[in-house]
């Protein structure tokens, strides 16, 4: 009897492609779940921390300046040079430290306080588009808060999930702004979190930038990259 033929994202909608690759990540890696939510005011924050530098130097950072200043009054209200001092094991701290503090005057001025907890009953377009008109804020940031902060149907794009959906065809743009806002809706229901941190630990792991490890990977025959890493 011949072999059950697994179906070729080239055949099918991105929907399709997408709802197959959810199904082989999640047989190798399982189903992640939610190690943290923070509030969305505090996921903000470590969005622009996290522009531009690693996960580890990001939490350094977000630890100094949770340690030093017990809440976003006191960030606003403190000297810039504190502020920047706490923020210099992430990077970038001067710049860091003018976005957060304009960031959440912003927030204040336009709400009242450091909230933005109305987000969780917007439309989720509409939620973006208060997001993204923040400075430094762009799609793959506001994604980033609908998901992990308001649990809302959101899809991320970074250069690891860009490279593995590009690699399989799904999405051909090079910019990753037009990906972060084109995805979400080709995302099946209810697999948004669990695709997105699956296809980042896969890029990760094994579709790496430069000689990914194509022999034994869950979705090589999927892939069209023509440079595949050949075995030994």
């Amino acid at each position: 009897m011949a072999r059950k033929r697994r179906r070729s994202v080239a055949r099918g909608t991105q929907h399709d492609a997408l709802a197959t690759l959810h199904e082989r990540l999640v047989e190798v890696y399982g189903t992640p779940r939610p190690q943290r939510q923070l509030d969305p005011v505090d996921e903000l924050v470590l969005t622009i921390l996290s522009q531009n530098t690693s996960d580890t130097n990001r939490n350094r950072a977000w630890e100094r300046l949770k340690s030093r200043f017990p809440d976003w009054a006191d960030v606003e209200a403190a000297p810039l040079g504190d502020v920047e001092e706490a923020l210099r094991p992430g990077g970038l701290h001067r710049v860091k430290a003018k976005r957060i503090r304009a960031t959440l005057a912003r927030v204040r001025e336009q709400h009242g306080d450091y909230d933005l907890s109305h987000l969780a009953g917007m439309d989720v377009e509409v939620a973006r588009l208060e997001l993204s008109a923040i400075k430094g804020i762009g799609a793959k940031s506001a994604n980033c808060i609908l998901l992990f902060s308001l649990g809302r149907p959101a899809f991320p794009v970074d250069t690891h999930v860009y490279r593995v959906l590009h690699r399989i065809g799904i999405h051909k743009t090079r910019d990753l702004a037009v990906a972060n806002l084109e995805l979400r809706d080709a995302v099946p229901d209810g697999t948004h979190f669990v695709l997105h941190m699956n296809v980042i630990r896969h890029g990760r792991e094994v579709c790496h930038a430069r000689k990914p490890q194509c022999v034994g990977c869950a979705v090589s025959d999927l892939c069209g990259y023509r440079d595949k890493t050949p075995a030994a």
